[in-house]
């Protein structure tokens, strides 16, 4: 079982490997979803669960079949003489059958095994689209704090045109020539750090979808707003669609299993078979000459070594044992961890309606209204750029807030066992 398990990973490893990345990279649109699907078929991570559950189910067949037949012959070199003629040859066929459960036993427990293995496929299902998500919210985010910074370093500069202007007319002072040249510096060298994080975050994305990266990227257009698809933790939905939990507790009734199946080895096998031995005709005419014998045959085994099955025993019921405590350390920490993302999810999207509510467009209001008082003279020019650093400082937090939301509701999807 062994060795044709890891075949099967491998050659599903293999043919991920084999698949044309410059292929898959046309493969997406350059969507949130068109990178979901691509990375649901190139990911290695998948295959190998897929095979692993495969392998999982095929095990169970094999788990709950019958030992092999056991066919056996014997040649007299010295014939047996009898009364009806000499014995040439003896043909056996022998059945073992274990005593009742075992076998039921172990198909429950492979079949069990089997389960969790799909749920552990869900879940890497699910891992696999949280780290798209997030690696493509963070390419997503850069893309527009890139956009916003090069409109802010663009009305910097008409700014700066302006003071110019007001300074060779004599209405603005040397001391605002420089702030607005230090606004354009500052700005320009937040800009820069922006464009020379291009790479990286593309490398980034382009990883989490198993795609070879010929070149950049493009930054997505927009941050697709979280659509609040995932329910509460408060609703029973979390213990009964976790596939971490229900891949814990499928591997916890399979080592119950195991544990009952251990059990049986105090109770002996049984086996059944049948004899036939190839007589030749006697020397002498005679009733039944030649007559080849049919023999039944049954036997059982004796399972006499009590202290290898005491140990079988409490092997099984340590492996019991390990798997209830891991099952509940796992719960907590899983509970601990949503309510955590949930805070995260939360908090993002609170702060996705406080800055595109109130503070965006306070902000731009505040800008408009220094410009207008800096040209009417009612204003310094503290005021106009301390309005525009504001403006630029709130739209890149209504980014991120937008780009946190979506990866923290990916993230509860994960926890929570959701899917599209």
């Amino acid at each position: 079982m062994i060795r044709g398990t890891a075949g099967i990973l491998v050659v599903a490893a293999l043919a991920c490997l084999l698949v044309s990345r410059s292929d898959a990279s046309e493969a997406h649109d350059g969507t949130l979803a068109g990178y979901l699907r691509l990375a649901e078929t190139s990911s290695p991570a998948i295959a190998a669960g897929q095979a692993r559950y495969d392998a999982a189910v095929a095990g169970v067949r094999r788990s709950g079949g019958l030992p092999d037949p056991v066919v056996s012959y014997g040649h007299y070199f010295e014939e047996v003489e009898t009364r009806v003629g000499p014995q040439v040859y003896r043909f056996g066929v022998r059945q073992r059958l274990p005593w009742f459960g075992k076998l039921s036993l172990a198909r429950d427990a492979a079949r069990e095994r089997a389960a969790a293995e799909g749920e552990r496929l869900r879940a890497t299902r699910l891992d696999v689209a949280a780290s798209v998500t997030k690696a493509f919210a963070d390419h997503a985010y850069l893309g527009r704090a890139i956009e916003v910074t090069e409109e802010r370093l663009s009305l910097l500069r008409s700014l700066d045109a302006v003071v110019r202007s007001e300074y060779s007319a004599g209405n603005a002072s040397y001391g605002d020539v420089m702030k607005a040249q230090i606004g354009l510096a500052r700005t320009g060298d937040s800009l820069a750090s922006l464009l020379a994080r291009r790479g990286a975050s593309s490398s980034r994305l382009a990883a989490a979808v198993w795609m070879r990266e010929e070149q950049e990227l493009p930054l997505p257009g927009e941050i697709p707003v979280a659509d609040h698809s995932v329910e509460p933790r408060e609703t029973p939905s979390f213990r009964e669609r976790s596939p971490d939990l229900l891949a814990l507790e499928h591997l916890l009734e399979a080592a119950r299993y195991e544990r009952r199946l251990a059990g049986r080895a105090y109770f002996p096998d049984l086996t059944i078979g049948v004899d036939y031995i190839s007589t030749d005709d006697a020397p002498l005419p005679m009733a039944d000459s030649g007559k080849d014998p049919l023999i039944g045959v049954a036997s059982i085994s004796v399972p006499l070594w009590f202290g290898k099955h005491a140990a079988a025993v409490r092997q099984s019921a340590a492996a019991l044992d390990a798997t209830e405590r891991m099952t509940e350390q796992r719960t907590i920490e899983l509970i601990a961890e949503l309510r955590m993302t949930e805070f995260e999810y939360e908090d993002a999207s609170r702060r996705v309606a406080l800055y595109e509510e109130r503070l965006v467009p306070a902000a731009e209001q505040s800008v408009a209204a220094a410009d207008a008082a800096y040209r009417g003279g009612t204003a310094d020019f503290d005021a106009l750029v301390a309005a525009h650093e504001a403006a630029l400082e709130f739209e890149l937090a209504l980014a991120r807030a937008r780009a946190d939301a979506l990866i923290a509701e990916a993230e509860l999807a994960r926890l929570v066992g959701a899917s599209d």
